[in-house]
């Protein structure tokens, strides 16, 4: 009788640390897909900026003011917390495809102010802290941490 009680302790046992290895599994997964969705988001905003910048630089060659994107609306602009003018453009899915960036997700819009060439993702990416960074230069801060 005794050794039936022995097996039961190590049965136990080894359930326990198979559920201990599955929650950590998980936790780690999720870390993980998580830190991955914003590296991607990252470098497609980078991929934006650049464009802009090849943008900014055609204009100031041929001395115009030719900036692709739809004009944003004020909810738009607020909601990211800049101010609307005519170099702020929205970037819908056929203005990525002009830039030359068809390997952006579709269901992503971008807001791009031409003046300082800063990148703006509108839905916004959520920190562990309930902050909402929508800028290129916090969400790309916050990537390299």
């Amino acid at each position: 009788m005794k050794k039936k009680g022995f097996l039961n302790i190590k049965l136990i046992f080894i359930i326990l640390i198979v559920v201990i290895i599955s929650i950590g599994s998980i936790f780690f997964i999720k870390y993980t897909y998580k830190n991955q969705s914003l590296q991607t988001l990252s470098t497609e905003m980078l991929q934006i900026q650049a464009k802009i910048k090849i943008v900014n630089e055609r204009n100031k060659v041929n001395n115009t003011k030719e900036y692709i994107g739809e004009e944003a609306t004020n909810e738009e602009v607020q909601k990211v917390n800049i101010e609307n003018g005519e170099e702020i453009k929205i970037l819908t899915l056929d203005n990525l495809k002009k830039l030359e960036l068809p390997e952006i997700q579709k269901d992503k819009k971008f807001i791009v102010n031409y003046e300082n060439e800063e990148v703006y993702y509108i839905d916004g990416y959520e920190t562990k802290e309930g902050n909402i960074l929508y800028s290129l230069t916090d969400i790309n801060n916050l990537a390299i941490k």
